[in-house]
């Protein structure tokens, strides 16, 4: 059971095409870690047993002819080596997903190498997104095993070893005159830690005395509080301290540090582009083609960044490696520097024209941040032409497009199936003929169908929806009559997980649309067809037997 894993994280992709040597990656070394080493390997029939016996896991469902699950395999051994002689309580197992398919579409594995941290066999797995290297695995599985709130004990040693953290984190501040005032407070922040401990360290302070020295070598003001204050941190900018405001909710506090923690300025890389892709801000991008011409805007983009906190976020991107990436955002990645602005929220981009301006200064920039903040810029939107008639007439399926994909799918009187894919994907291409014939029972494409079966090149159309597309294909159904969501003002959704087979996707449509029978259409379709050939046996035969009288 093989799976093809695409981000529409695009960054995400782009990053990784740079990285890696090849879509197999490389031919050496083996997948599976050192039978030697402490990694455990797990079957279906040990596994919720072995997450009962043991809290911490961090669990590798791999392939054996993974190219990067080869890679891994030995820091992975190497890792679990250590934690066994230093952390004996934390985990380190291996699953074979060609030998444990079933384990492994249960944990929707769509990838290989997938990491997941488990705690437990109730508790939904996070996953993995720290380093792939022995000693950063050790790191991050150490830092997992903490408390989710760590209680700061000594300002001065806390101050000292924020310098070394690597990631932006988040510390409550709660004078002891408070905490029984805001008990409640102390309760939310627990329960967000519990829950983002993965992707931010948390801590608390709460002796006053440390909360003083804290007070003199932080920007935030901290006496006096008549109220519990959260900061995010960055490492080595105690002088720009970030400061909450507004109603303390886990809702809130989860949104403050998202976005708080993305600096004002900086780089997308590797280990940076899921802070940046998990704010839910509008992204500004600077590509520049060398390191000179990012020094010469660094002042300016921290200061707007500054300006603008809370509002957008501004990133440096090296067109020298990442240059395809401005594809992606409907941009020339032959003229730089270039700027351009992606909204997070519904994956439009923003760029400023490259005709008219293929040089733009910092005043540019500056205004068209002001006119996009203000609603004033209009989205460069991606789109095929809309399918011609020669195109409509030859396939059952329903073609969408950027131009046509909102009106059909806010026809409510309609099921709607649509098949997001990308012409790249193999597994695209096997579904394709199921999914013409699919569309051809349900007789698609007239108008007086109840059952729409869609398709659209996801790769070639900037269309909203409702859930990140993480890979190819993914179908979404779209039922009759549905509840609109206010977010994308389209129908709500449902994924389709069954099985890729005709009589799966027939037996789904009626069990959650209007419930047309496809099974009954498909075999009237057959009578007819098959009525048709014995009418054209019959003609043949007729026009035999006219010949021979005719002899």
């Amino acid at each position: 059971m093989k799976f093809w894993k695409f981000s529409t994280t695009a960054v995400a992709a782009l990053l990784a095409s740079v990285s890696m040597v090849s879509a197999g990656g490389p031919a050496d070394g083996q997948a599976a870690a050192d039978p030697d080493s402490a990694v455990v390997k797990l079957t279906e029939k040990e596994f919720k047993g072995f997450l009962e016996e043991n809290p911490l896991v961090l669990t590798e469902f791999f392939a054996p002819w993974c190219g990067y699950c080869k890679i891994l395999g030995p820091e992975f051994s190497k890792a679990a080596d250590i934690l066994n002689e230093s952390h004996p309580n934390i985990k380190l197992a291996q699953i074979d997903c060609t030998e444990q398919e079933d384990l492994c579409h249960k944990h929707e594995i769509r990838g290989y190498p997938t990491m997941k941290v488990m705690r437990g066999p109730f508790q939904q797995p996070d996953d993995y997104d720290g380093p792939r290297d022995a000693d950063g695995i050790v790191n991050y599985m150490v830092k997992q095993s903490l408390p989710p709130v760590q209680l700061v004990e000594d300002a001065d040693a806390f101050v000292a070893a924020s310098k070394a953290e690597n990631q932006p984190f988040i510390v409550q501040v709660f004078p002891s005159k408070l905490q029984k005032k805001f008990s409640s407070h102390n309760e939310t922040f627990g329960e967000l830690a519990n829950e983002k401990r993965k992707s931010m360290s948390f801590f608390s302070i709460e002796d006053d005395a440390q909360i003083a020295k804290l007070d003199k070598a932080v920007s935030a003001k901290l006496s006096g509080l008549k109220e519990p204050a959260y900061l995010v941190i960055h490492p080595n900018e105690l002088d720009d301290v970030r400061v909450f405001s507004g109603e303390v909710n886990k809702s809130s506090l989860e949104e403050f540090s998202v976005n708080a923690k993305v600096p004002y300025f900086g780089d997308i890389n590797r280990d940076t582009y899921l802070t940046y892709m998990t704010s839910s801000l509008p992204l500004g991008y600077y590509f520049y083609s060398h390191i000179d011409e990012r020094a010469a805007v660094d002042k300016f983009f921290t200061e707007l960044g500054k300006k603008y906190a809370g509002k957008i976020n501004f990133v440096g991107l090296d067109a020298s490696q990442y240059g395809r990436h401005a594809e992606i955002l409907n941009m020339n990645p032959e003229i730089v520097p270039l700027f351009a602005i992606q909204d997070n929220s519904n994956s439009r981009k923003y760029g400023i024209d490259q005709t008219e301006n293929p040089n733009p200064s910092t005043d540019d920039i500056k205004k068209f941040v002001e006119d996009f903040l203000a609603g004033k810029v209009e989205p460069i939107i991606k789109s095929e032409p809309l399918p011609s008639e020669e195109e409509v007439a030859s396939q059952a399926v329903v073609k969408l497009v950027s131009h046509n994909y909102e009106d059909i799918l806010k026809d409510n009187s309609k099921d709607v199936f649509v098949k997001y894919y990308a012409p790249w994907c193999g597994h695209c291409k096997k579904l394709a003929p199921i999914w013409e014939e699919l569309a051809d029972i349900y007789g698609s494409k007239n108008e007086d169908s109840d059952v729409v079966i869609a398709h659209i090149d996801h790769t070639l159309n900037d269309v909203d929806t409702p859930i990140p597309i993480e890979g190819y294909p993914t179908l979404l159904f779209y039922p009759a009559n549905g509840e609109v969501d206010p977010k994308t003002g389209l129908r709500e959704h449902r994924l389709y997980t069954d099985g890729r087979d005709l009589e799966s996707l027939i037996a789904y449509i009626k069990k959650n649309g209007l419930g047309v029978d496809g099974e009954k259409l498909r075999a009237e379709k057959q009578i007819v067809e098959d009525d048709g050939e014995e009418e054209e046996v019959v003609e043949e035969a007729a026009e035999e037997a006219a010949e021979h009288d005719e002899l």
